[in-house]
């Protein structure tokens, strides 16, 4: 929808540069990279657990010697989908955490921008909805971003961690679910990248004026 002119004039410098629209683009361009990793382990790890327990599908059993096939040609195989042996999985992992900080940074400098205008009431919902969701989303993006503090045991929410000595790191749940660690903590990475989604785009078609692209 066209955007009031009085909404418009708040946002107009935010149109341009590093803004909400860019950095909603960088998180479905992270999520495109991670998506295909986290299905295969999913399925992997579902077909080993019904393999074990005696249920497994004839699917499920392919699936396994297919796996095993492979293996026997590459003994690192399982990497495309194994989070501590994938080569990308944990920079992509790092510039999507990034980026879900951006998009949030943006998302609340716009709920400022038209607040005077008493017109924020859409988006403040969303950025609370997406911060309830996502409690830690912006704790990993600062440790990740001073990971040189951090890693001494300095940082300014240090106090923050459960398990002081975990340093920030990339794994996955029984589930193959990826996950992104630090301290004790835990974010389950394409969730909290679908929830950022939604909140791109209520920004998309609230402030914006399109759905997504």
């Amino acid at each position: 929808m066209p955007l009031d002119d009085d909404v418009n004039q708040a946002l107009f410098q935010l149109h341009f540069g590093f803004n909400a629209h860019f950095w909603g683009k960088a998180i479905r361009l992270q999520i495109n990279r991670l998506r295909p990793i986290e299905n295969l382990a999913v399925r992997h790890f579902a077909a080993w657990t019904a393999i074990t327990a005696g249920t497994a599908s004839e699917d499920q059993l392919a699936l396994q010697r297919q796996l095993e096939a492979a293996l026997e040609v590459d003994p690192e195989a399982d990497r495309a989908f194994q989070v501590h042996l994938h080569p990308t999985v944990s920079v992509d992992a790092a510039f999507l955490i990034i980026a879900m900080r951006g998009l949030l940074l943006s998302a609340e400098r716009m709920v400022k921008q038209v607040t005077p205008l008493s017109k924020e009431a859409t988006l403040k919902n969303a950025v609370e909805a997406f911060k309830h969701s996502q409690p830690h989303a912006t704790l990993f993006r600062d440790v990740l971003i001073h990971n040189d503090e951090y890693s001494v045991g300095k940082g300014r929410f240090r106090r923050k961690a459960i398990t002081p000595n975990q340093g920030m790191g990339v794994g996955q749940d029984d589930v193959g679910r990826i996950l992104a660690t630090w301290g004790g903590h835990t974010l389950v990475l394409l969730q909290a990248a679908d929830d950022a989604l939604a909140l791109w785009r209520t920004l998309n078609q609230e402030y914006w004026g399109k759905l997504t692209s």
